[in-house]
């Protein structure tokens, strides 16, 4: 592959600072685009504003950062009539969506795939008016989020994750739900609801195969937390392999759904929590052309 005109747009805490961007990152992106400009991400929000401001000004925007850099400036990018091109290069702390289009987690095979790698074009999930690339979520999946000690995400980076996670699963809390997905009413008690735009999180590649292409978002009800939850992401396997549903898992594969919840529940979105139930979700199509070795 060949672009013109490329933006490098990075967090500033991208790879924790210890990848040198003008001597390891652009002089391999000039390989595959011919003029490279730079910006650096140094406040919430200001990636979004770029994207949207600027975005259509070029032919490749290469987005170097995690999950929550992703989220925000494809929030910027999905609003544009002409829409560019999107490549991603992972560093942050577990880079789910970019795993799950197939980027190599090592710097340099991630850069190259600008020139060896395919353009698809990805469903995006869209709750009310904010996009999310991978997924969305409410209780225990925000709870986790909301959990991170900032201290050991820098130290530890992934492992915060799955230590935040084993603290969630020990004390969940149950929330009654209300849901429409397409014309089907469903309603009961639960511990997590997550509509899976891709099949990582938390770097756990999870037991439904949801397709990034397919128009269908994963909806998932999670009906109950502790020992038998985590034997379910242990057979992870076996469920993808038989499709079977887990006992405590309930799945429905949704183009859209509305939900309420008995209070307000605070809602991930790719890592990021800004915003509660109730809301409505539903799937923008090939919205966004992304670069993909897959």
């Amino acid at each position: 592959m060949h672009f013109s005109k490329g933006l490098l747009l990075y967090n500033e805490q991208a790879g924790k600072g210890k990848v040198p961007i003008n001597e390891q990152i652009v002089p391999v992106l000039k390989e595959a685009v011919e003029h490279v400009e730079e910006e650096i991400i140094s406040a919430p929000g200001e990636g979004e504003k770029i994207c949207f401001e600027r975005g259509s000004d070029y032919d490749i925007i290469i987005l170097y950062g995690g999950d929550g850099t992703i989220h925000e400036c494809v929030n910027g990018i999905a609003r544009l009539e002409n829409r560019p091109v999107v490549a991603v290069l992972p560093g942050g702390t577990c880079n789910d969506f970019s795993r799950a289009i197939g980027v190599p987690e090592e710097m340099d095979g991630a850069c190259r795939l600008l020139k060896t790698g395919v353009v698809r074009h990805v469903d995006l999930g869209l709750m009310n008016d904010r996009y999310f690339v991978n997924f969305w979520g409410i209780g225990m999946i925000t709870d986790t989020s909301e959990n991170i000690d900032e201290n050991k995400k820098t130290m530890i980076g992934k492992m915060s994750y799955y230590l935040s996670a084993l603290e969630t699963i020990r004390n969940p809390s149950f929330f009654h739900y209300m849901i429409e997905a397409d014309g089907v009413k469903l309603e009961g008690d639960a511990v997590m609801a997550v509509a899976l735009n891709g099949n990582y999180i938390g770097t756990i590649n999870l037991p439904f195969e949801a397709n990034h292409e397919d128009g269908y978002l994963d909806l998932i009800i999670v009906k109950e937390s502790g020992f038998p939850l985590i034997k379910e992401v242990i057979q992870t396997e076996k469920i993808r392999a038989t499709g079977e549903h887990a006992a405590n898992l309930e799945h429905h594969r949704v183009r859209s759904f509305t939900i309420a919840t008995d209070s307000p529940m605070r809602i991930d979105m790719d890592g990021e929590v800004y915003a509660v139930t109730p809301s409505t979700c539903s799937v923008k199509k090939g919205h966004i052309r992304f670069v993909s070795s897959i």
